[in-house]
């Protein structure tokens, strides 16, 4: 980690932002577990015939209260930021499901989708507060992008037309390869349908650790050394370099962790020709090229329902989309609400080679001391 990162997660109520690990609090491969085994490790056979370990339907009772608390809100007034745990009250029983889910989340497959939700009856503002709420149960809320949104809006702003250097594909029709974001769990709220495609992706790390480790060992070897360097984008802090050096799998007090995205890994072209990076080894690419194979090959695929809520953590899980083509008018337009959520090591959360691992607020996009926002509408 640069001593001169920006500290704005641990006491100014920021995001703590993207980091590189602590080199030296990190596992060689020769001293990595053999086989990695538990709840975590999961195959997509056993979840297609049991679908009911990671879809939840909320039933019309909970549907009740959960319009009671936006209610709540909407009657006091309170700006979306201010909608968290305390104010967005929930009875027990519902808090204890909920409080289920995230133990799930972090310790078990590591994802869920909770159906049900009525959006098409409810405003924008409304499901944005429901949102907002049941995340507030499972993580802190940290920042997406350079413009602080901490209530993303992942849609096809593109129109069709190629990403430059600095562009993220959430805004845009494509499909996005396996990847992990920049927090501990991920959620999606569908609010709109693409009219084709767009189906997800989750896959297991772990699964993924276990199989290479059997069919392609040196790919794994490749996988587990801090040679790969992530375009950052453009969303850099004064003083920081335009890339971060990590391994993809990193092992730490017992936690097999991964950071991935070959859209990232493999956007440094304008670097590698200025000759700012090394170019990728053959063994590089070749991991590459096998690790996307492997994740679409053990992946679960499933289409997400207006009122779906996906949770998904980046620790262990994979996730990924199909291409999408949405329709002519623009008011059906594919469009889900995004969370980017912490668990800290001191809320329960996995313990990561980071300095930031017992903030709250860890992990996360922070550019310099730019304010968090909650904007209704995609930008």
């Amino acid at each position: 980690m640069s001593s001169s990162h920006p500290v704005w997660g641990h006491g100014l109520g920021l995001s703590s932002g993207q980091r590189e690990p602590i080199y030296e609090l990190l596992t060689p491969f020769q001293d990595l577990p053999s086989e990695i085994v538990g709840r975590t490790v999961w195959k997509k056979e056993d979840l297609q015939k049991n679908p009911e370990r990671w879809i939840r339907r909320f039933s019309s009772f909970e549907v009740k209260q959960i319009e009671q608390a936006i209610q709540e809100v909407e009657n006091g007034k309170l700006l979306l930021a201010e909608v968290n745990r305390s104010t967005f009250k929930l009875p027990d029983d519902l808090q204890a499901i909920l409080a289920q889910v995230r133990d799930e989340l972090i310790n078990g497959i590591g994802f869920t989708v909770l159906r049900g939700l009525p959006v098409a009856s409810w405003t924008t503002r409304q499901a944005s507060i429901a949102y907002l709420g049941i995340g507030s149960y499972i993580g802190r809320r940290v920042s997406q992008n350079r413009l602080g949104h901490m209530l993303g809006h992942v849609k096809d702003l593109a129109e069709g037309k190629e990403v430059n250097g600095e562009g993220r594909i959430y805004r845009t029709h494509k499909a996005q390869t396996y990847h992990t974001d920049e927090s501990d769990i991920v959620g999606l709220l569908c609010l709109h349908q693409a009219m084709s495609g767009g189906e997800s992706q989750v896959v297991s790390t772990h699964h993924i650790y276990n199989v290479l480790r059997q069919e392609r060992p040196e790919v794994l070897e490749q996988l587990c050394i801090p040679h790969w360097f992530y375009d950052r984008k453009g969303e850099t802090s004064e003083g920081e370099s335009e890339w971060m050096r990590t391994p993809g799998y990193y092992y730490y007090k017992g936690k097999l962790s991964m950071k991935w995205d070959s859209y990232y890994v493999g956007a440094l072209q304008r670097f590698w020709e200025a000759g700012l990076l090394p170019e990728y080894t053959d063994a590089q690419r070749e991991a590459i090229k096998v690790m996307e194979e492997t994740c679409h090959r053990l992946c679960l695929e499933m289409t997400l329902e207006q009122g779906d809520i996906q949770f998904v953590t980046n620790t262990h899980n994979l996730h990924a989309r199909s291409a999408y083509q949405d329709a002519a008018d623009p008011a059906k337009k594919r469009w889900l609400q995004r969370l980017w959520l912490a668990t800290s090591e001191e809320e329960g959360g996995w313990p990561l080679p980071f300095a930031d691992s017992e903030y709250a607020k860890r992990g996360g996009v922070q550019v310099n001391k730019t304010p968090e926002s909650y904007p209704l509408e995609a930008e």
